[in-house]
């Protein structure tokens, strides 16, 4: 518990970087298709250099409109054309390709791939393609977890400290009731639940297993900052 393998979204327009970059162990950075550009990219990327942090590119549905956040009706072609626009244009901007820790996908895909096989394997395909020795963030359980160690790649299991958890395991969808976590108390006890029991209580009520590899706490959480700051006290050593 002293020692967080912490993530965070970044790159997406909200100019918290500088404050966060210094608190964690790895981000996720915006890939242009919800959020951010060729130069926030490059921005970000050597933000997490200067503090050693794990780089990590985020994909996403090409949704701006709504921030990724919506599942999208789009062709297979469509999709992957998008997502290897993406990760391509993102390692472009690495000096080196090794440089890239992880890819974790973002929001409605993210949570689509977890439970859609034929989704989940457009994903693995184009990882496989574009940087195939990438290590996969991923819900615990999950469809796209299965898939992908079958596949032989590299997956770490994400938890999420600021977000409900239905009692399938899956993300309890934005605007409904308990969705968000919104205090550094809440995001803790969550935090002490998954690591120490394994296991973590759902909006209903209900406990089931969860095993976590790294953390992930929302960038654009209106107190990310405060909340991080306030969850690292809590888990000191001191405390």
């Amino acid at each position: 518990m002293n020692s967080l393998n912490l993530n965070i979204d970044m790159g997406e327009g909200f100019q918290n970087e500088n404050e966060l970059m210094p608190l964690i162990d790895a981000c996720n950075i915006a890939c242009g298709g919800h959020a951010g550009s060729l130069d926030e990219m490059q921005r970000v990327i050597g933000l997490a250099k200067n503090n050693k942090v794990k780089i990590g590119a985020h994909p996403s549905y090409p949704d701006r409109e709504n921030f990724g956040r919506k599942s999208m009706e789009i062709s297979q072609e469509k999709l992957i054309k998008s997502l290897k626009d993406q990760l391509n244009g993102f390692l472009q901007l690495l000096e080196d390709v090794t440089e890239l820790h992880h890819v974790k996908a973002h929001g409605a895909l993210y949570n689509d791939c977890a439970k859609n096989s034929e989704l989940a394997e457009i994903l693995l395909n184009v990882l496989k393609e574009c940087c195939p020795s990438v290590i996969l963030f991923t819900l615990p359980h999950s469809i796209l977890e299965k898939k992908a160690k079958e596949r032989g790649f590299r997956v770490w299991r994400e938890a999420f400290l600021d977000r409900g958890y239905t009692d399938q395991g899956q993300l309890q969808y934005r605007g409904e009731p308990g969705a968000i976590l919104k205090t550094s108390k809440a995001m803790y006890a969550q935090l002490k639940s998954i690591s120490q029991n394994k296991h973590v209580q759902t909006v209903s009520g209900n406990w089931i297993p969860m095993e976590a590899d790294t953390f992930c706490l929302h960038g654009d959480h209106p107190r990310v900052v405060q909340n991080l700051k306030e969850l690292l006290k809590l888990n000191s050593p001191t405390q």
